[in-house]
């Protein structure tokens, strides 16, 4: 019986100190503007803690407080220091051509109606304390382009898990 007790005494103690993990949170994707990586009401976890421990990378999908009751979803292009520019659809960090390959099947469409994906623009030149970031649909995103680049401040966390489809 003592024995019987003490399980249950360890196990209501265990169950009692158990906290739900509150650095992973299920997002909703809202709009067009991360076509193809994300389409309206995609599910994702984020990463509330990742930048705590880890540096942002160029192409991560960060999740920010751009108003006060709105966040947003967007991929990191540039990194705190850098010069950037996109001339003829073509994206230069630090006068060097950077590959897109995540960006592949929605240029060839944009190619395929005429168009560039990506607006000339720069160069610009991101502080220390920020990243510029862009959906991936060019032609349909609020991003850094209008909004300015992104402080570190705002970042609520990288997307580490798309959902499956409801």
């Amino acid at each position: 019986m003592k024995a019987v007790l003490l399980m249950l005494t360890l196990l209501l103690t265990s169950f009692a100190s158990v906290q739900p993990d509150q650095s992973k949170r299920i997002f909703v994707s809202e709009g067009d503007s991360m076509v193809p990586a994300l389409n309206n009401e995609d599910r994702f976890f984020v990463d509330k803690t990742y930048y705590d421990s880890h540096p942002i990378q160029r192409g991560d999908i960060v999740i920010f407080q751009a108003e006060k009751n709105r966040q947003f979803v967007k991929r990191v292009i540039g990194l705190p220091g850098e010069s950037l520019e996109y001339r003829n659809d073509i994206l230069y960090i630090d006068s060097k051509v950077t590959d897109e390959p995540y960006l592949a099947s929605v240029k060839n469409e944009a190619q395929e109606q005429n168009l560039m994906l990506t607006e000339d623009f720069g160069p610009i030149t991101i502080p220390e304390d920020a990243i510029f970031v862009l959906g991936d649909n060019r032609l349909n995103s609020l991003d850094s382009r209008m909004m300015g680049p992104i402080p570190f401040n705002q970042i609520i966390g990288k997307m580490t898990i798309k959902l499956p489809s409801k």
